[in-house]
Formats: C-alpha cells, structure tokens, sequence
C-alpha cells in the first residue's frame, strides 16, 4: 500500500511539473485570460486584476479585494463588476477601481519568486505595502477581504494606523456619514 503511494506521488509530481511547464495547456490560456479592458498584472510582490468601468478616466478612488483561502482575485470578479457599478450609481462623479489581489502562495503569485517566509498575516499584508509602493500608487482607499483576506485586510489597516509602512501610508477612508451601505441582491 505504502509503495503504490509512492508511485502515485511520483505520478502526481511528474504530472504538476509536466504542466506547469506547457504553455500551451489550456487551463494556462484561461489563468492568463484579461478580466476586463486590462490584462493581468504581476510585480515582484503580488499578481492582481483591475476593474475599472471606464479604463480610460482617471480613477478617483481605489478599492482593494481580497480573496478568501485557497482562492484568487478572480474569484471576486463578479462582484467587483457589480460593487463599481453600484458605487457608479450612487456617486457619478466618482471613478472606482477595484484591485483583485492574489494573496501570496494563491492564484498567480504562487509562482513568485522572492515572497519567501514566513507566510503568515502580517506578512501577507506587508505584500499589500509593498505592492502600493512598487507599483507607485496613492493608498488605498477601501480594503475589503472575505475570510482569510479580512484578516489580512485587517492587519494592513492596523498596521497603517501605526505607521509600520511609513508615514505616508494612511488607514484607509471611511464613510464619516455611515449612510451608504450597498445592496448587491440581484
């Protein structure tokens, strides 16, 4: 029994180093497939998506979208298409854009070299940091995480309120008014 684990592990492990080498395997083709206007991005810290209802205006405000364990950005597509329109409604003179995040070791930052450990929270939301800078973007002006990317989404804003990422990074913006709270029931 032991040995037929073994060969099946050996199987497992030939086929996933197989694939991840053929660029031409159809699943490859849907991973890297463009979300809206924008194809997929990648830094050196974390891949993400960008949805933006009109990719040619300026957004005015930025939203980050966190996935849940052992999802993806793409996994909040859907909604992210229906929050920016829903926020487009409510505020016209506002340009939202959604950042769809791969956390590390999920989606297609699994594959990035240099996000070494230790893999937990806190260093998960040091990638956020470090993907703002990288990228020169303004802080983010909402963060919204599902599960584990609420705890990271958690973490981030805590650690922005104690200037861990520099004096610049600011906790992300709040409705002072606390009336806008979105339906997506469709």
């Amino acid at each position: 029994m032991a040995a037929s684990l073994r060969a099946s592990s050996s199987l497992r492990s030939r086929l996933l180093s197989f694939s991840s080498g053929c660029s031409l395997c159809p699943w490859r083709l849907l991973l890297s497939s463009p979300v809206h206007s924008d194809a997929p991005h990648q830094t050196e810290t974390l891949a993400f998506d960008e949805i933006q209802l009109s990719p040619e205006k300026p957004a005015t405000a930025t939203a980050f979208v966190l996935h849940g364990l052992l999802g993806s950005g793409r996994n909040w597509r859907s909604f992210s298409r229906a929050l920016v329109s829903e926020l487009r409604n409510r505020s016209p003179s506002d340009e939202w854009r959604m950042v769809l995040v791969d956390l590390r070791n999920h989606g297609r930052s699994a594959g990035i070299k240099g996000l070494g450990p230790p893999h937990n929270i806190s260093t998960a939301a040091k990638d956020l940091a470090d993907l703002v800078k990288a990228r020169g973007w303004p802080w983010p002006d909402v963060v919204v995480g599902h599960s584990m990317g609420g705890k990271v989404a958690l973490d981030f804003a805590e650690s922005c309120s104690r200037g861990v990422y520099g004096d610049s990074a600011n906790l992300p913006k709040q409705n002072s008014s606390g009336s806008l709270i979105l339906s997506l029931d469709k």
